[in-house]
């Protein structure tokens, strides 16, 4: 069973090996450590284990879901939408309104489960992402591949509450 709460100190240092797993370039320990500690972001454990977290941040009746990330080897099993379900119980608590997120172009399991739970796509921001050098990507517009490198663009999404 996976069970969602808020971080405590005592599990930010796994939770940020997990954020490092996916990163070309991750945050500095600290930066992560401060975003993982602010009381509204959430951590997922499965047997007492750390396997997955979200990031989030909110400005007025705004939330932001800053980073969202599981352990490879637990993808695919449902905690990425309990981590985003919590997300919502949790704004609506705060009375927040509207959930901003940003994913890359090439992420399309997390594009498909964001619109599964009623995130829509209202922007993109450019060259966003950092990619390995000389790596290419994919994106997907209009049912067009086009390879693009060395940096990739995010889709913006919202979901109002």
């Amino acid at each position: 069973m996976v069970v969602i709460s808020a971080f405590t100190e005592a599990e930010v240092a796994l939770a940020y090996c997990i954020f490092k797993t996916d990163r070309v370039n991750p945050w500095a320990y600290s930066t992560f450590e401060k975003s993982a500690l602010n009381s509204i972001s959430l951590v997922a454990k499965k047997n007492e284990i750390t396997v997955g977290f979200v990031l989030l941040s909110s400005i007025l009746d705004e939330l932001t879901i800053e980073d969202i990330t599981v352990q490879v080897n637990q993808r695919n099993k449902g905690i990425g939408r309990q981590l985003i379900q919590s997300s919502f119980i949790l704004a609506t608590q705060m009375q927040q309104i509207v959930i901003y997120l940003e994913v890359r172009f090439s992420n399309t399991p997390a594009i498909e489960l964001y619109r599964s739970m009623g995130f829509e796509l209202i922007g993109q921001r450019k060259n966003y992402y950092e990619t390995e050098r000389g790596q290419e990507h994919v994106t997907h517009i209009n049912n067009k591949i086009t390879v693009i490198a060395p940096r990739e663009h995010a889709y913006i999404m919202k979901k109002i509450l």
